[in-house]
């Protein structure tokens, strides 16, 4: 009846990934970078970049992120802010408050923390009042007292 989705909205060029935490590196301190972050290990401390973070399903992550897309498929303990997409995959746990300006959550996945969606810019539409059904209200209204 159901059938399991396994696309995901977040994609990540294998050209644009500047660093890797391989799934056995245990690392403690801030990473800050430019490009594409790929964590599959541990990593204790912020990580902060211009690009997309990947959380793999073997990672274990104690820190705040900050960056344009992340995608979660394993443990986040603490603040996510991506200015774009948030996408939690079914595997991913997130403890902690995020801002994204679109979130996908998977189901399977956890979340627990606050949500504040970041708005993005919109052309303001300028609406003008309708005049037509005050007019024919009024016209009701006459002919209802006749």
């Amino acid at each position: 009846m159901f059938e399991k989705k396994e696309e995901s909205t977040f994609s990540m060029n294998p050209e644009t990934v500047e660093t890797i935490v391989g799934s056995s590196v245990k690392l403690k301190g801030n990473l800050k970078s430019d490009g594409d972050i790929n964590i599959n290990g541990s990593v204790a401390g912020d990580v902060k970049t211009k690009s997309s973070v990947k959380i793999g399903s073997t990672a274990n992550v104690v820190a705040s992120i900050k960056a344009r897309n992340v995608q979660v498929s394993g443990v986040v303990q603490g603040n996510i802010e991506a200015k774009e997409t948030l996408e939690i995959s079914e595997t991913g746990k997130v403890y902690g408050d995020i801002q994204s300006g679109v979130l996908v959550v998977s189901p399977g996945a956890l979340f627990s923390g606050k949500c504040t969606m970041i708005e993005t810019k919109r052309e303001e539409i300028e609406l003008e009042p309708i005049l037509e059904i005050e007019e024919e209200s009024e016209e009701k209204e006459k002919s209802a007292k006749k």
